[in-house]
């Protein structure tokens, strides 16, 4: 059980690289490389919207799920990318919990 991390560059005005990793214990993590930002949240926390070519990756606040942390707009072929990691290290953990 590895975490796996991409590259994608967002597609918002400024064309920004975010490195994103998903680590299995239910956590992403995303680094923006251009503003040095960071930012970090529970999968059960984040909501991908599709609007045309473009897929919002939207963070919820885990109290109230109507405020949003923060979004990064990807590619669909991204997004699609990235959920299919979210489920892959969601199977892979509870696996490992079965096992245990």
């Amino acid at each position: 059980m590895l975490a796996e991390s991409r590259e994608f560059i967002l597609l918002d005005s400024r064309a920004r690289h975010a490195n994103i990793r998903v680590i299995p214990t239910g956590v992403l993590e995303v680094s923006i490389e251009e503003g040095n930002d960071k930012m970090q949240a529970g999968f059960a926390q984040l909501l991908f919207s599709s609007s045309g070519k473009k897929t919002e990756l939207v963070c919820r606040n885990s109290v109230s799920s109507n405020d949003v942390n923060w979004h990064l707009e990807l590619s669909n072929a991204d997004a699609r990318e990235l959920s299919q990691l979210i489920e892959q290290a969601e199977e892979e953990f509870e696996i490992l919990m079965r096992d245990l």
